[in-house]
């Protein structure tokens, strides 16, 4: 260690004198360069050089450097400490020990991205690469560059407003007491201490590192003129992006029953059984104080006209669009029971109004006429966030509830004017022109290719590859795409990439807690579940749940069947209204959310991904619809929005619903458990159980060799954990017979869901596991070329 400050030394001290030698030639023709500069050019060559110097000889070094360039005495060693600290808070020199002494060691080379095509370069040979600031810059980004927001992490409020310290003050004093946190930031950014921030790097930190914004949980005028006003009142909200359409109907329903409103008359309708949950835990948590404050009823359109249809009778047969037209039509032709069901509730709230379209529209408006005058009602919508009228054959987008009550006589029309989710000046500003654009009732299409090129310009990175460095790989990051198949084709992608990511189902598929399953599998209807089942059936999984006690599993399991007597067929009834606590809408456990627009409402990120589809061609493009697709997308992001695009054409549909991929062979995509039946038992439910831990490869077999024979689903160890059913056993021989058989390990299990199997007659027969598969089925003669993946 010595011998390597000898070196040391004699590269860069003589006699407290600088030597000349040490200052690269083409360092000194560059006015700009800033003496921190200099020296940290040489430093990190001499420590490439040596491999390790000792950091209380650095430190010394660069005091008597600094003395040289007019620094003072005083302030020269905190200055050649602050030095070491950027370098190494950075990464671009590493450090540790060395028979007890602090050394800096070199380390491997790291490319880090930033603003476009630039990327900053950290430890490495130090000939590469341009100097800028204490590091050196380049415009080569290699295959394996890191994104500048995965390197710096997440800023603490302090930190952030730490840094916006030292953009206000116009220039980075490098013995100044800027936070670790805030010195990565500034280095890894290319700002040159000592030397004014240019106006454009300041301007693109702020816009990355936002103020904290304070006061978010108070009440906006415009909010607080919804909320406070009369029990009575009929009001009809527009509320835009990011306006705090929830926040106001939660405290609204607040503020009624702390007005002496009774709770249990207070009927507030969102659009998702997850809003339905987050909204009513709020109001409960708030109103703790208040008696009777878990009267308030919430839940989603369908809840609601299944407790009217139940509480009368039998629940007819149709799934919840049958049960909402039979609670219309009640409703509609003034049945008596009805009707006196209805008098109990006295205020009204409706949240998404936009996206109440179709029967559900038609369900709602006749609850409001049958509601008598005095009873008040609030709806919150936003026209130009409706996206599901071509669903529902609403092309126009003027069938929706919100569309139909804005302007109504005896009905008050009001507005959220603020904007509470978005962090970014330029964000707020494109939200608000592109809403502009969409109620100016221009020409549809040319307002639809106007709003993209405004994306363009706003993205923090426009040409985003989805498995490229550039985005945040984070667990609380969107990836939005156009449509599902667009999703699942990229799902698959990245599985095949072994990019970690989760996968938001798309439709009303849900994955329900497997535990409930594999606790109930194997008993008969009547069966209540004791704390002895469940000791024997926990001891039977592999791999144990973690960190559960059978006192929890029980009390979960009868949670469900409402008491300790629940029988199975309570927990199965229970199951198939998809309960908010046992259930997810996704696959995967870590990484960003892929999902579609559509199953993104409700949702928000501070770094959203939006893949843009190709631009729509045709004559029956609905232009009004797609474009308030894309501002829907857009307007999911609160800080960082980038720019991807999806690939066009890689799926077609097939005869038998399937989706098709594209390709050498083609290929069946399949996410979810559609098309599989559970086995019956004990046994198969314990391997599916096992398979959603370990996730293993899966193919379809036949059960025999007959062509009559049933398709079965195999994990690559030769566990049977499903038959296959209804049309993908159609899709599965049509892929085998023409294809020479399916080939094998093509798709893989990502986890498990509960079901409830029910016999022709609709008896419950048992409630069970299946899978939950992510992958495309091929054929065997089929390649893998660039369209399969």
């Amino acid at each position: 260690m010595k011998r390597f400050a000898v070196i040391f030394n004699r590269h860069v001290i003589t006699l407290g004198r600088v030597q000349r030698g040490m200052l690269n030639t083409d360092f000194d023709s560059v006015d700009a360069v800033a003496r921190g500069q200099k020296l940290a050019a040489q430093l990190r060559r001499d420590i490439h050089d040596l491999g390790a110097v000792p950091i209380s000889r650095v430190v010394a070094g660069l005091r008597t450097f600094a003395i040289a360039e007019g620094v003072s005495e005083a302030a020269a060693k905190q200055w050649a400490q602050a030095l070491v600290s950027v370098l190494v808070a950075c990464g671009d020199l590493g450090s540790g020990k060395s028979y007890g002494e602090p050394v800096l060691v070199k380390r491997r080379s790291v490319s880090v991205l930033i603003q476009g095509d630039r990327c900053i370069l950290l430890g490495g040979d130090p000939s590469q690469g341009e100097p800028h600031g204490l590091l050196r810059t380049t415009d080569v980004v290699p295959a394996d560059a890191v994104s500048f927001h995965d390197r710096v992490g997440e800023l603490s409020d302090d930190d952030v407003a730490g840094l916006w310290q030292v953009l206000d003050a116009g220039v980075w004093l490098l013995g100044g007491t800027s936070s670790s946190g805030v010195t990565r930031v500034l280095g890894l950014a290319g700002v040159v201490p000592d030397l004014t921030i240019p106006q454009e790097t300041s301007a693109w930190l702020r816009e990355y590192f936002p103020l904290p914004r304070t006061g978010e949980n108070a009440a906006d005028p415009s909010q607080a003129a919804v909320i406070d006003s009369s029990a009575s009142l009929r009001q009809i909200v527009t509320a835009g992006p990011g306006s705090g359409k929830t926040h106001t109907a939660t405290e609204r329903v607040i503020h009624l029953v702390q007005q002496g409103l009774p709770p249990a008359g207070i009927r507030l309708i969102t659009f998702t059984r997850v809003a339905a949950e987050e909204v009513g835990g709020r109001i409960s948590q708030a109103l703790v104080d208040y008696s009777y404050s878990g009267g308030v009823t919430c839940g989603t359109i369908d809840s609601l006209a299944w407790n009217l249809v139940t509480t009368l009778g039998d629940a007819p047969s149709g799934g919840h669009e049958r049960i909402v037209r039979v609670a219309r039509k009640a409703i509609s032709d003034g049945d008596q029971a009805m009707l006196d069901l209805l008098t109990g509730i006295t205020h009204l709230v409706i949240d998404e109004a936009q996206d109440i379209v179709g029967e559900r529209r038609m369900f709602c408006s006749a609850l409001i006429d049958a509601l008598p005058m005095n009873v008040g009602v609030t709806i919150l919508g936003d026209g130009a966030q409706a996206i599901y009228g071509s669903w529902a054959g609403d092309k126009g987008g003027d069938g929706s509830l919100h569309a139909e009550f804005r302007g109504r006589a005896g009905w008050e029309d009001r507005t959220l004017t603020a904007n509470h989710r978005t962090k970014s000046d330029s964000l707020r500003r494109f939200f608000a022109q592109a809403r502009a654009l969409l109620e100016a009732n221009g020409d549809p299409r040319s307002t639809y290719l106007e709003i993209r090129e405004m994306l363009e310009d706003v993205a923090t990175d426009p040409n985003v590859s989805l498995t490229g460095p550039v985005f945040p790989w984070r667990d609380d990051s969107l990836i939005l795409f156009r449509g599902r198949a667009a999703t699942e084709v990229a799902s698959a992608r990245l599985t095949r990439a072994a990019r970690t990511h989760r996968l938001k189902l798309s439709g009303q598929t849900t994955v329900c807690d497997p535990l409930v399953g594999v606790m109930c599998a194997g008993l008969a209807p009547g069966a209540a579940v004791r704390l002895e089942h469940v000791r024997r059936r926990l001891a039977d999984l592999h791999p144990a749940p973690f960190g559960l006690t059978e006192e929890d599993v029980l009390s979960d399991i009868q949670s469900l069947g409402n008491g300790p007597t629940a029988r199975l067929q309570d927990i199965a009834e229970a199951v198939e209204r998809e309960p908010v606590a046992h259930t997810r809408d996704h696959v995967g456990t870590a990484g960003p959310l892929l999902g579609s627009i559509h199953g993104a409402k409700g949702r928000e990120a501070s770094n959203v991904l939006l893949m843009l589809p190709p631009v729509p061609t045709g004559d029956d493009v609905d232009w009004q619809e797609e474009t308030r697709v894309l501002f829907v997308g857009a307007t999911r992001a609160s800080t960082h929005l980038y720019l991807g695009r999806a690939r066009p054409g890689l799926v077609r549909p097939g005869k038998n619903g399937g989706r098709w991929m594209r390709g050498s062979g083609g290929g069946l995509l399949l996410s979810g458990s559609e098309g599989l039946r559970s086995l019956g038992g004990v046994a198969p439910a314990l391997e599916v159980w096992e398979a959603a831990i370990r996730q293993p490869s899966c193919s379809f077999r036949r059960s025999d060799t007959g062509e009559e024979a049933l398709w079965h689903l195999f994990t690559d160890s030769g566990e049977t954990l499903a038959q296959v059913d209804g049309p993908l056993s159609a899709d599965l021989d049509y892929l085998a017979s023409g294809r020479g058989g399916l080939a094998a390990g093509t798709i893989r299990v990502v986890g498990a869901t509960t079901v409830v199997d029910r016999r022709n007659d609709g008896r419950i027969q048992e409630v069970t596991l299946l899978p939950v598969l992510q992958g495309v089925v091929r054929g065997a003669g089929s390649k893998d070329d660039q369209d399969d993946q």
